[in-house]
């Protein structure tokens, strides 16, 4: 009787831990989409011309005018650049919980293993050599980015043993390297063109239409739909390759579709807004903390919150010292750069 009671105790316990981490996940989520909302509504309002909540509302949901300057401010301009910031940041973050959970590594984001770097030099051709084409620039990103993202692949494969997650950070440091060289060489060759390269380069949502949007948004839900078809294995990859082959998983092809989920997701952020770079690290890793491991609840959660830093970022960019602007992913590696060794002394890379 007494090991039936304490069994029944440990049953009970487990249920009332998941309704916990439930719950948390419920608030967190839900915190993270009133930043999203907020940062929305803030970006609309504010920027180098300040408009009245009223004159925000009325070019939200009364009919257009073409001679209203705050609908068309609105319309045209603020709430077409908030929306790509929404879902550029939210790729960028789903793709760094891809990549962590596919590698095993809480340093892995598109940035460090060599992905961002793959789109950026696959971009970067397209606007020195076809400027005149950049209904180009999302799949040859997305081409770069998958390409750079085999190679790493390949790099850290070993045949009968399979994928070294170890192996695979280092590869992508090794990978980005050498593409970020032969991206700086398409530079110099191509001076009178840098111009575009460079602004492109750090990272800036100046400018971006409805145009950028309808171009990052079909990306990004064949991403969000591919990244929930495997949050279920990402889960038990996390036990080690043995465990979860022992539970039925298969192990590479489930790193492998992750890895091109990522590859999508983070090559369609790099095609509108350039690299803007640490989000898929940082946001991973603080949601991670606040909601647990199981992607059921990390990969929405961490889609909100990349998108509301994104949001926030970009809303600080055109703000700060307007009517000037500050690339966005000058911000974000403000914030990402220091962050990033907090976590190497955290997991004593460092020591």
């Amino acid at each position: 009787m007494t090991t039936v009671a304490a069994a029944e105790r440990g049953v009970s316990e487990d249920a009332a831990g998941e309704r916990r981490r439930l719950r948390r996940a419920v608030v967190v989520i839900s915190i993270a989409a009133g930043l999203v909302v907020a940062g929305v509504l803030l970006s609309l309002l504010f920027g180098s011309v300040t408009l009245a909540f009223g004159d925000v509302w009325r070019a939200l949901f009364a009919p257009a005018s073409a001679d209203d300057t705050a609908s068309q401010i609105v319309r045209n301009l603020r709430l077409p650049r908030a929306l790509v910031a929404v879902f550029v940041g939210l790729n960028l973050a789903v793709a760094g919980v891809l990549l962590q959970g596919v590698m095993r590594n809480p340093l892995a984001a598109p940035n460090v293993v060599g992905i961002t770097a793959g789109g950026g030099l696959a971009a970067t051709i397209v606007l020195v050599m076809a400027p005149h084409m950049p209904q180009a620039l999302a799949p040859a990103a997305f081409v770069g980015a998958a390409i750079a993202g085999l190679i790493v692949y390949g790099i850290s494969y070993t045949p009968g043993v399979g994928t070294s997650p170890i192996r695979m950070v280092l590869g992508g440091v090794a990978v980005t390297a050498v593409l970020g060289a032969v991206t700086t060489f398409l530079m110099v060759t191509y001076s009178d063109r840098v111009q575009s390269v460079v602004a492109w380069m750090s990272g800036s949502l100046a400018g971006r239409s409805w145009g950028h949007l309808y171009s990052v948004l079909p990306y990004s839900v064949v991403g969000l739909i591919g990244a929930a078809m495997v949050a279920r294995r990402m889960d038990l990859l996390q036990l080690g390759d043995d465990s979860a082959a022992s539970l039925g998983v298969p192990v590479e092809r489930t790193r492998f579709f992750g890895l091109i989920v990522a590859c999508l997701l983070a090559g369609s952020a790099i095609s509108v807004a350039g690299l803007i770079a640490f989000i898929g690290l940082v946001v991973p890793h603080i949601v991670r903390m606040l909601v647990g491991v199981r992607h059921a609840a990390l990969i929405p959660a961490a889609a909100l919150g990349g998108a509301a830093l994104c949001v926030f970022a970009d809303l600080v960019a055109r703000t700060a010292m307007a009517p000037r602007e500050i690339p966005a992913g000058v911000l974000t590696a403000l914030i990402g750069g220091p962050y990033f060794v907090f976590l190497l002394y955290k997991t004593r890379m460092l020591r």
